[in-house]
């Protein structure tokens, strides 16, 4: 099957890195990686994608230039396969005579019944929703021709089942994990967040360096799916639980902030990884021997209580007391990280809560 895996924007290059860890041969393209996979592969990257937020499983593209031409193909689609009851459908158009994007959603309903040959409830699905709900179909309606998936993941990635409190501005998952693999960092080395929040940074740390898969605490789109295997599915968790290693590197996670260390604490034990958690001031990072990395989410935008030269500032003063350390962090302003006085470069570019920030690191 042609799958197209889905990222925040900028994270291509580390997705398709970490398939082609996993074996997988891929191609970046616009929002995320196309590879060709079977189902059992979809239910194996659902499992260990790190910085991926959905898995779209192509089920055809469709060129159609009236209405009743987009009905006649999509029926022929393989609706029966992803969905029983009710779903959702999202629609995009652009450069298309069939523009509207309500119109071809209405067009894509009457051809899923017409394949079902049942009713099927649907509901249109928000730009904006993490996925929950019943299965999800996407619609892409670009330069006439209407590519049509279904989505194999559910809940969006990031959600990996172990957040429950949270302090301010939190992170998310597959943006702390993609911060730590565009520096190089594969757990095999000391980690340090002296702005830790709510421990998301540290937590997807732990899970690297345990070699531990990040959905085991949740659940799949797939798993509602017709031909859902559910045997060769515990088979696979069983396999990813067995290949899990104790965790041999220090993992610290440090703020000023006493509710943002009393979240971390209730995180990191809903995962159940093990960090170092402290109550502290940036300021007053201790000095320890590395190798390692310092990776943290300083304060920008609305999050902006004081002055974020001076966060940097003391970020670049907590890595000259652990020399052996290199640092990477996100910057919405990247003239404010040079008051850090390290030698930065961008790892990377992406948004953050609608921001647009850069990942800096002088590894």
């Amino acid at each position: 099957m042609q799958l197209f895996a889905v990222c925040a924007p900028g994270l291509d290059p580390v997705l398709l890195a970490e398939l082609q860890a996993l074996g997988y041969q891929g191609r970046a393209a616009g929002g995320g990686v196309e590879l060709e996979g079977t189902l059992a592969d979809v239910m194996r990257l659902n499992l260990w994608l790190r910085t991926a937020s959905r898995l779209l499983v192509r089920m055809g593209e469709i060129k159609a230039t009236a209405f009743p031409e987009l009905v006649r193909k999509a029926a022929a689609l393989p609706w029966e396969k992803f969905v029983q009851g009710a779903a959702q459908l999202r629609v995009t158009c652009r450069k298309s005579r069939l523009y509207h994007s309500s119109a071809v959603a209405e067009r894509l309903h009457i051809a899923m019944e017409d394949r079902l040959k049942h009713k099927v409830h649907l509901l249109k699905a928000s730009a904006n929703e993490d996925g929950d709900g019943p299965q999800l179909f996407v619609a892409r309606f670009e330069h006439d021709v209407c590519t049509v998936s279904a989505d194999s993941s559910g809940i969006l990635l990031h959600q990996r089942g172990y957040r429950g409190a949270q302090a301010k501005a939190p992170l998310r998952e597959t943006l702390a994990a993609a911060l730590l693999l565009a520096a190089g960092w594969r757990g095999e080395t000391g980690l340090c967040d002296p702005l830790c929040g709510s421990g998301t940074i540290a937590i997807e740390g732990a899970l690297i360096a345990m070699r531990r898969a990040p959905g085991l605490q949740r659940s799949f789109a797939f798993q509602e799916w017709p031909g859902f295997d559910a045997r060769a599915f515990r088979d696979l968790v069983a396999a990813a639980r067995a290949g899990e290693q104790p965790l041999q590197v220090r993992i610290e996670a440090s703020d000023q902030d006493a509710g943002a260390v009393a979240a971390a604490k209730e995180n990191a034990a809903h995962a159940n990884v093990t960090l170092e958690l402290a109550q502290r001031q940036l300021a007053q990072l201790t000095p320890a021997a590395g190798p390692g990395l310092i990776a943290c989410n300083p304060p920008y935008g609305v999050r902006v209580g004081g002055d974020v030269r001076r966060v940097f500032r003391e970020l670049g003063e907590a890595s000259r007391r652990r020399p052996a350390y290199g640092v990477a962090a996100l910057a919405a302003d990247e003239s404010a990280a040079t008051a850090a006085g390290l030698r930065f470069r961008r790892l990377l570019k992406t948004q953050n809560g609608g921001i647009p920030v850069s990942f800096l690191g002088n590894v």
